[in-house]
């Protein structure tokens, strides 16, 4: 049960050291953080968007946490062997998302393979 733990504190760590590479648009921690060939993709304006590692974060400096102060939550976790599922809540771009990161242990270390999102739609 011991290494379960550990894994699941490495798991919220990196994802705490996503949340923070994300408001900095720290590339070269986003890099560290990221298996090289991951994938993000999430459904912008009614469309369906792929991106690559690289794509994504060319996209990074644009983020803007808007008038309201930046915000983050770790809402679930799914810890099976030497992969993981993350569900964070994030505020960002001005927006309120929800992010699946999966995360495979690679050598050891964490390192997040893709990242699904959903953008919820802002109340007026």
């Amino acid at each position: 049960m011991g290494e379960r733990l550990d894994h699941s504190d490495a798991v919220i760590a990196l994802s705490a050291r996503y949340f923070a590479a994300m408001l900095d648009a720290d590339e070269a921690a986003l890099r560290q953080i990221f298996h090289p060939k991951a994938s993000v993709i999430g459904n912008i304006d009614g469309s369906l968007d792929f991106a690559s590692l690289d794509e994504f974060i060319a996209t990074t400096p644009e983020a803007k946490t808007g008038t309201r102060p930046f915000d983050c939550r770790v809402e679930e976790i799914s810890l099976v062997g030497d992969t993981a599922v993350v569900k964070v809540g994030n505020y960002s771009y001005g927006e309120w998302y929800t992010d699946y990161l999966s995360m495979v242990n690679c050598d050891g270390e964490w390192r997040i393979v893709a990242k699904v999102f959903y953008s919820h739609p802002s109340s007026s």
